[in-house]
């Protein structure tokens, strides 16, 4: 603490240099100017004054106090003999007194002073010795020798113990200097002693304080040249690579020096004395449990060890401070979203959130979503700001990277071909094709989407042919919306079906202009008259009729108006302008998708804009990849595909949902975040409609007993055909029985569906798939009924027989015959007993009974006796007179109706 100025020193403290003259005055020290210097003494009288004014005193510096506090367990016998594990915690508290340096000097010099007497008188001893064995006239003179030595040595005893003493008070205390010099002066003058004893003096304290000064400069240096060397070395090592390992060796001493060993001393010392406790502990336990642990092992005792340290007045501080001023958010809030993500992006506590949902009536767990007009109410409520973002934000965003293209220019017409089934789709387009795909078709019908291009006279034209069985409605619905224009196909001997008026709904739906195609106009039965009517009944009014419809007679099988057909599809083309760029990121639908079990994934695509390469990354529904290969659907491979043409893609993860959406991306972290997030969509609506289904079933079933269930598992080779299947089997549960799909997918059926099918007792259906060998193996060892189908009619009739053997059979009632009671006789012994006139039918003693009062049912049993006159018989015929006994019943009074009845279990079917 050096001598500093008043503006100084108020610097240094932080005070205003007002308040420090002030508190100077305070202490008793002389008033004085800004500038003033204050001395260190004075700056200790001053930190004295204001220690003590805030009620503190003066800080002991000759003395530290050590506390250790050691926590641990020990197992000890209880009351019962039984042993239980014990919390122990052991505090100690050491106080360590700093040393007198002075009166350690003192005491130094003071031994010193004693040796050197001893030597001393023992060298007088021998001396003594030696003089009687010498000669009288030696005596003299050695005893004078021995004088001069002594005072000799005592002279220079003296004069190093007063040096010794002015050196250790020159370093006991820098703070008083001057105070020392005060002393000093005081006892030289007190001292008589001569100019060479003070030049002698002199000369030892600057050879002893030069001594001090260079040991302590080596001391810095050598420190210095550690540092420099340690820090090369982590440089060296930092340079190649290796991270330094911190060795921290636990045998080290806590301290240097006495108060180190105090503290080792102590601590070996409180660890004797637990492990001693514990022992004693022990050992009592085991004379109170009456024998218990006779061998003399002690348990084993388990303690804690605290990681030694000395305490700081930072060790209990927290690490985290409050921010001074509250954080603004801006929330970004999509058109659902979950309490607990709302909260977490506002860094508040979901209790928060939930207690503001409830100020404004909204009862809600953290788990559940809230719509985004009360997520912005709740965070404009807790003081962030809103900010609205769609649920498709990511994919609106790809979209409009890839937005820029090149010039447009006309495309092929895509043409879709609609209508019922076994009106002749398919073999119309075979002739068009002048291929045979429909005798290839399981019976004889489409049960996929079919995409083709055809190369005719006037142009590239593509067609999908769409199944027109009820199931694949689905798949006709795609169909409507991937086409530009719907050729309506209606046979002229069968007329307007319901698929056909369900692809009349599909096709306005989506806007698409349609073509009649009147087929099977070569037939005797063809009423093309009949079938026109029919068709503006729903709405469709040909050009024959006077409407907008272009309408065509054509006949598949002898290619009578095919050529008409072509035509109006090329003018209709033309009126629409159909344009389409070839440059830029190709972009399409996914027509089917299949598992195929040597290629993988197979997915139809029909591209709509740009152009589809191989080696393009393919962004397809939730699954992205690079198609690596591509073929058209004659099966030869193509290298790209321009708009409106069909092909089929390789090199996807897994077969996409047919109507996905398809689009080539440069950037695959950005296909990959696209992908993930229709994937989270997908997997969070699936876990709503589970939901709902769920509540639904629950609601239903209240009040009801358990309803019997088909279980099935069912794969199938293309992702429509799965769909359409899906769809037509959950429309065939009633009230009473219910199918329930606890599996399905698309590719063959493996082991894994058999066990599936195995835990839930379902049955394996594939269609137009197989079984491998592992699967084939497993179902029959488990016994799982595995069936296979190619036409779907087969395998919605016999689910619906496995769904009629889960009916419970009806039960009719017939009514055998009545009789009507006359009179009634009273016994005692046998009771009540109707005479009875049988008025129709016949009675019979062994049928269920009723017993009608004024129409009204009043007791159902069975007969106790039958009679005729005296005789028991079996049954009474009607006209014909009888007494009978109700068996449990005695209030049978007269013109009460007995009916004879019997039950008939029915079985029931779908």
């Amino acid at each position: 603490m050096a001598d500093k100025s008043v503006n100084e020193l108020a610097q240094q403290v932080g005070r205003p240099v007002e308040k420090l003259l002030s508190q100077l005055v305070e202490a008793g020290l002389p008033a004085r100017a800004a500038t003033a210097l204050v001395t260190e003494n004075e700056q200790e009288k001053l930190v004295a004054h204001l220690r003590q004014s805030h009620g503190q005193s003066a800080p002991d510096t000759t003395q530290i106090t050590l506390k250790r506090k050691t926590l641990g367990t020990a197992k000890v016998a209880s009351s019962s003999g039984k042993a239980k594990t014990i919390n122990v915690e052991v505090r100690k508290k050491h106080t360590f007194v700093k040393p007198d340096l002075a009166a350690q000097a003192a005491e130094r010099a003071k031994l010193e002073l004693e040796a050197k007497a001893r030597i001393q008188a023992s060298i007088q001893a021998s001396a003594q010795e030696k003089a009687q064995d010498a000669k009288p006239a030696d005596v003299k003179a050695a005893e004078e020798a021995a004088a001069a030595a002594a005072e000799k040595a005592r002279a220079e005893a003296d004069a190093k113990h007063q040096a010794t003493l002015d050196a250790m008070r020159q370093q006991s205390d820098k703070k008083n200097v001057e105070k020392k010099e005060v002393v000093v002066k005081k006892r030289a003058a007190k001292i008589d002693e001569t100019p060479e004893q003070k030049k002698e003096r002199e000369a030892e304290a600057a050879r002893l304080k030069a001594a001090e000064e260079a040991a302590r400069r080596a001391a810095a240096e050598a420190a210095q040249q550690r540092t420099l060397e340690q820090m090369r070395q982590m440089a060296s090592k930092y340079a190649d690579g290796a991270t330094p390992d911190r060795k921290i060796d636990d045998t080290a001493p806590l301290a240097a020096g006495l108060v180190g060993r105090a503290y080792e001393e102590s601590f070996d010392k409180e660890n004797r004395d637990i492990k001693r406790g514990a022992a004693t502990a022990a050992g009592a336990g085991a004379g109170k449990g009456k024998g218990r642990n006779r061998s003399g092992r002690q348990e084993e005792q388990s303690f804690r060890q605290t990681p030694r340290g000395l305490k700081t007045s930072q060790s209990n501080k927290h690490g985290f401070e409050k921010p001074v001023e509250k954080q603004v958010y801006d929330v970004q809030i999509t058109e659902n979203i979950v309490v607990a993500d709302l909260a977490q992006k506002m860094a508040v506590k979901v209790r928060e959130v939930i207690k503001t949902l409830m100020k404004m009536g909204e009862i809600v767990t953290q788990d559940q979503t809230i719509d985004q007009s009360t997520a912005s109410l709740v965070v404009e409520e807790l003081g962030h700001n809103p900010v609205l973002v769609s649920d498709t934000a990511v994919e609106d965003k790809l979209m409009a990277s890839v937005a820029d293209r090149g010039n447009v220019k006309l495309r092929p017409p895509v043409v879709t071909i609609m209508g019922h089934v076994d009106h002749g789709k398919t073999s119309l387009l075979d002739y068009i094709r002048r291929t045979k795909v429909a005798s290839g078709e399981a019976g004889g019908i489409t049960q996929h989407i079919g995409a083709y291009h055809v190369e005719t006279d006037r142009g590239v034209i593509t067609f999908l042919d769409t199944p027109g069985h009820a199931a694949f409605t689905q798949m006709r619905a795609r169909g409507a919306k991937a086409t530009d224009i719907v050729i309506l196909v209606v046979a002229a001997d069968d007329g307007v079906m319901p698929q056909t008026a369900e692809a009349i709904e599909h096709a306005k739906a989506a806007g698409t202009p349609i073509i009649v195609a009147l087929n099977k106009i070569d037939k005797e039965s063809a009423d093309p008259d009949r079938v026109l009517n029919e068709l503006s009944v729903k709405g469709v009014t040909t050009e024959a009729w006077g409407g907008d419809v272009p309408i065509a007679r054509v006949s598949a099988k002898t290619g009578a108006g095919i050529d008409e057909l072509l035509d109006l599809i090329s003018i209709q083309a033309e009126l629409m302008e159909l344009t389409a760029s070839e440059e830029g990121a190709a972009q399409g639908i996914v027509i089917e998708a299949r598992i195929d079990k040597g290629r993988g994934a197979v997915a139809s695509v029909l591209v709509q804009k740009g152009t589809l390469k191989v080696g393009d990354l393919l962004l397809a529904g939730s699954f992205y990849g690079r198609v690596r290969a591509m073929t058209d659907e004659n099966g030869k491979q193509v290298k790209s595909a321009g708009p409106s043409i069909p092909v089929e893609i390789l090199g996807l993860p897994d077969a996409p949902n047919a109507g996905d959406e398809i689009l080539v991306v440069s950037d695959e972290k950005k296909a990959r975040e696209v992908a993930e997030f229709r994937a989270d969509r997908e997997r969070q609506n699936k876990i709503d409609r589970q939901s709902a289904m769920r509540l639904e079933n629950i609601m239903a079933g209240m009040g009801k007993k358990d309803v019997p269930t088909v279980n099935i598992v069912l794969k199938a080779d293309v992702r429509g055909s799965l769909e359409a299947l899906t769809h037509a089997l959950n429309d065939l549960s009633i009230d009473d029985v219910r199918v329930q799909i606890v599996g399905s997918g698309v590719g063959a059926i493996t082991e894994s569906d058999i066990t599936l099918a195995e835990s839930t007792g379902a049955a394996m259906l594939g269609f137009n798939v197989r079984a491998d060998n592992a699967a084939r193996l497993k179902s029959q060892e488990d016994g799982i009924d595995l069936r296979y189908y190619s036409i779907i009619y087969e395998m919605i009739d016999d689910v619906k027989a496995a769904m009629s053997g889960k009916l419970a059979p009806e039960h009719r009632e017939n009514i055998l015959g009545i009789a009507q009671v006359r009179e009634v006789f009273r016994s005692s012994k046998f009771g009540a007993a109707a005479g009875c006139m049988v008025l129709e039918g016949v009675i019979h003693r062994n049928r269920p009974i009723r017993v009608l009062r004024d129409g009204v049912v009043v007791f159902q049993g069975e007969l106790e006796s039958l009679r005729r006159y005296k005789d028991d018989v079996n049954e009474v015929r009607a006209g014909m007179e009888c007494g009978l006994g109700v068996k449990g019943y005695k209030d049978i009074q007269e013109l009460d109706q007995i009916e004879v009845f019997e039950v008939h279990e029915i079985k029931r079917s779908l």
